[in-house]
């Protein structure tokens, strides 16, 4: 990993804590970027606490919690592929569906995996797609089930395969297959 972690002090007395990275160790002995060891630190970032307006799922439910977690990161990385904050809920509620918000989760049992490609992160990309959306940098295997590099190759498939139309049925709850 980029970077070396450290346990943050939960803000509020009963929630869980969240990790921040302390340190971005540069890949090369040459002189990083600060954008670059900005891409390493979320590359390298875990779920954090939602501080934002309330969500709730496009059909009026809660989110759960392990997917309201990623919401910071997903804002992000939709900031950064130019997706409007509009569809964040939607968007949530795709990872609600796909990984229920396990960032680990490989997908066994579909046509996919019988194939020998398993989709798996949080929105459950297969490897071929992943690699060919992955951000610059990041397309080995190795980053496919990484948090900010799974949602970003995911969300950089679905804006080019089907455009903002695909963000809006997943925001109105129309959780389709991608």
């Amino acid at each position: 990993m980029p970077a070396a972690w450290a346990p943050r002090a939960a803000a509020a007395a009963g929630s869980a804590p969240s990790v921040v990275p302390k340190t971005v160790v540069a890949p090369t002995p040459k002189a990083v970027s600060s954008a670059q060891a900005a891409v390493a630190a979320f590359v390298a970032s875990g779920p954090s606490r939602w501080r934002g307006a309330p969500l709730r799922h496009p059909r009026g439910t809660a989110f759960y919690p392990t997917v309201v977690r990623w919401a910071n990161l997903v804002r992000v990385v939709m900031s950064q592929l130019e997706i409007p904050q509009s569809y964040l809920a939607g968007v949530l509620s795709q990872i609600q569906q796909e990984s229920a918000g396990q960032p680990k989760v490989i997908n066994l049992w579909d046509s996919n995996a019988k194939a020998g490609t398993p989709s798996m992160g949080l929105l459950q990309i297969i490897a071929p797609t992943y690699r060919a959306y992955a951000k610059a940098g990041y397309k080995s295997l190795k980053y496919q089930a990484v948090p900010y590099t799974n949602l970003w190759a995911a969300l950089a498939y679905a804006k080019s395969r089907y455009g903002m139309a695909k963000f809006a049925a997943w925001s109105t709850g129309s959780n389709v297959s991608y």
